[in-house]
């Protein structure tokens, strides 16, 4: 008999020192369904998924796969099994060519020489079924984008002809035609009989994608059923354990006085027609457009982490120099869209990290003081909501929400006067997202001046005054604040209207 339960947990307990992740969670994914794992960052999803792949042992309970209890010492206990992850921190090896990152761990050998034919045979059909399929499999893999680096990954995990696949948070750098290949991809393995374990935070893709519904809250168990019985509105209540306000905040009127001027910009080493844009005091701009639109390198141009080609910036009607340095001086400062990878130190503690950027302020002589940094730590903490046990927890202990929050707080620590974000919620659960919308609109009505680059729709509708669409490296368009806007902004994006 086939079995009910391709990989599942029973009463499963998970404690770490002072924290307990989960407790008596019941959890049960079967064959050829999708089953959405959802939950606050911090619900306990991540523990439940280490435990599941072998990377983490329960504290009780059982792991089951294919109906039977398993007990797993490593990932590759796992894997052996047929229980494959695609972990949402990419594990593409960058020096590696394309080739040899999709065939990692299922290599094709005989008397220990590679049969680089079949293995380019292999490769070469797994990176069709994502969309990559004109791919140089020799391109070293560290230069492909991040949305190109994680569809590796999930070619490498179609190569092993898995049981179960579980994918953690994909739509974290997917968007657009990439991840509706993905989702074509999900379909077409759960008709083949493979169970998809999918976690998002993009609520969207449950309705269209999921066939079965789990929800965690604070590492406890809350609910269970087929998706058909999950709104929108249940799964947030049920995820953050209260109501919480979908509604964007309105911004305040912004003002005369235009803070950044951007005349005729194009980034070094891109071939785009140059951007022109100006950005008033308390106005709210949002970049819209595809994945590799140019909007990340636009705000890192303007940021001075990417050096300028051709083109003038100013702000508050000062030429602004092309450096890093000087840009910061200005108040010009950028929220990255990989904050763990740019915009934190996760080893050290979330008080240090947030006052990184301002050292002077909280030293004499060249020596910190503790109390300062205590001080600006607990008035950021109050002023962004940030939740953590002291200005002593970790940075990587945070969850991604306050993880954004003290990335946000430590470029507030310089005054600026223009604040880029990029891909600002990314990764981030519901309840979090709405604090982080009120805090973008109250430091607008404060007088900032903000670009928000979102992959989001109704994210960088909802919150801007108006909207920029880029194709190609070029603003072909903008589009006032409209919640009916959403097509227009996709047609421009598409080069589908004239």
């Amino acid at each position: 008999m086939a079995p009910t339960i391709a990989l599942g947990a029973r009463e499963v307990t998970k404690s770490f020192p002072g924290v307990r992740a989960l407790e008596n969670v019941t959890f049960a994914c079967a064959p050829g369904r999708v089953h959405a794992l959802l939950g606050e960052n911090g619900a306990g999803k991540s523990t439940l998924i280490k435990i599941l792949t072998g990377d983490q042992a329960p504290d009780s309970g059982a792991v089951i796969v294919g109906d039977e209890e398993m007990s797993f010492g490593s990932p590759r206990d796992a894997l052996a099994v047929g229980v494959t992850p695609v972990y949402q921190e990419l594990t593409v090896l960058p020096e590696m060519s394309v080739l040899d990152n999709v065939m990692l761990g299922h290599e094709s050998a005989r008397r220990g020489v590679l049969r680089l034919r079949e293995q380019r045979e292999h490769a070469r059909r797994a990176l069709e079924r994502v969309t990559l399929g004109g791919l140089d499999l020799n391109t070293i893999a560290g230069d492909l984008s991040l949305a190109n680096q994680q569809l590796v990954e999930i070619a490498r995990a179609l190569v092993s002809k898995s049981n179960v696949l579980i994918l953690d948070e994909p739509s974290a750098v997917l968007s657009g035609d990439k991840l509706e290949a993905l989702h074509t991809v999900v379909r077409s393995i759960v008709a083949e009989g493979t169970a998809v374990v999918y976690i998002t935070h993009l609520l969207d893709e449950v309705r269209d994608l999921a066939d079965d519904v789990t929800i965690l809250r604070d590492g406890r168990f809350v609910s269970t059923g087929p998706a058909s019985e999950y709104p929108m509105e249940r799964i947030v209540r049920e995820m953050v354990g209260r109501q919480v306000d979908s509604v964007f905040p309105d911004p305040a009127d912004r003002r005369d006085e235009v803070v950044l001027s951007v005349e005729g910009v194009v980034p070094r080493g891109a071939d785009c027609v140059p951007v022109s844009l100006e950005l008033r005091a308390g106005e709210i701009v949002g970049l819209a457009g595809l994945v590799g639109s140019g909007r990340s390198r636009l705000l890192k141009t303007l940021a001075g982490v990417r050096q300028r080609g051709d083109g003038r910036v100013s702000v508050g009607g000062r030429p602004l120099r092309a450096s890093l340095g000087a840009t910061i001086g200005a108040g010009v400062v950028l929220v990255p869209e990989e904050r763990k990878r740019d915009g934190l130190v996760l080893e050290l503690p979330v008080g240090q990290n947030t006052t990184l950027t301002a050292l002077g302020s909280i030293s004499t002589a060249g020596w910190i003081s503790g109390a300062r940094e205590a001080a600006a730590y607990a008035e950021e903490r109050d002023r962004l909501g940030i939740r953590s046990s002291s200005g002593a927890q970790l940075a990587k202990q945070l969850s991604g929400g306050n993880q954004q929050k003290i990335v946000i707080a430590k470029w507030l620590r310089v005054g600026p006067r223009v604040l880029l974000l990029d891909e600002p919620t990314r990764g981030v659960d519901v309840g979090a997202k709405s604090e982080i919308y009120r805090i973008i609109t109250e430091l607008a009505a404060q007088g900032m001046a903000i670009l928000v680059a979102s992959s989001e729709l109704p994210e960088v509708i909802g919150l801007s005054h108006r909207v920029l669409v880029f194709r190609d490296g070029a603003v072909v368009g903008e589009v006032a604040r409209d919640p009916e806007s959403s097509e227009k902004i996709m047609h421009l994006a598409l080069g589908t209207e004239s």
